[in-house]
């Protein structure tokens, strides 16, 4: 058995020690252009139902936290709490591109952490990110044709996308803007969800 893959990369920056300010963190990794052999397709996908194109996943993260106690410090390992507080995340590219559909991605957030009730505990964010999915049906469709996935699973999951997507100009293209408003209202493309 073998296969290809065009690129592979992972990395991670992160504070380590206590800060006064925010410092920047961030995590990304890419597997782009990965190519399953035909041996292993047919074996769940022997009508070759799905479109056996070369498979992407990627991301790339970044933000800024502060951090109250050094992450050496044994007393923290051992602790369930949480040794500081986020400031900002930005999600700067999202793409998974696999059998004809692609989800892409990205958006800013900033957190206000003298807000911890408004979201149960956590900060409060305000920011927005977009999306957009290109193909999804189809691959629904191909997975209901396998059997990998029932008519009754399919609609549940097309509901979902119905509530959080609109369509986009493209065909078979969904679009989502996620939002948080100044007041802590959640908005899928407009309209409050919470």
């Amino acid at each position: 058995i073998s296969g290809d893959i065009g690129e592979a990369s992972f990395g991670m920056a992160m504070p380590l020690s206590a800060s006064e300010e925010p410092r920047e963190f961030g995590v990304g990794m890419t597997f782009a252009e990965m190519v399953i052999p035909d041996l292993l397709w047919n074996i769940f996908d022997p009508g070759a139902v799905l479109e056996r194109t070369p498979a992407t996943i990627s991301l790339d993260i970044t933000g800024t936290a502060r951090l109250f106690e050094s992450l050496f410090n044994p007393e923290v390992v051992e602790s369930d709490d949480i040794p500081g507080e986020l400031h900002s995340l930005s999600l700067n590219d999202l793409q998974v591109s696999v059998s004809g559909a692609e989800l892409t991605g990205g958006g800013d957030f900033t957190f206000d952490n003298s807000d911890l009730e408004s979201f149960d505990g956590l900060p409060r964010p305000k920011g927005a990110a977009d999306f957009r999915l290109i193909g999804g049906n189809a691959l629904l469709d191909s997975l209901i044709a396998m059997g990998l996935v029932s008519e009754q699973d399919a609609m549940g999951a097309r509901m979902m996308m119905g509530i959080f997507t609109v369509a986009g100009p493209g065909e078979d293209e969904l679009t989502s803007r996620i939002e948080v408003n100044d007041s802590g209202h959640v908005l899928a493309n407009g309209q409050r969800m919470r």
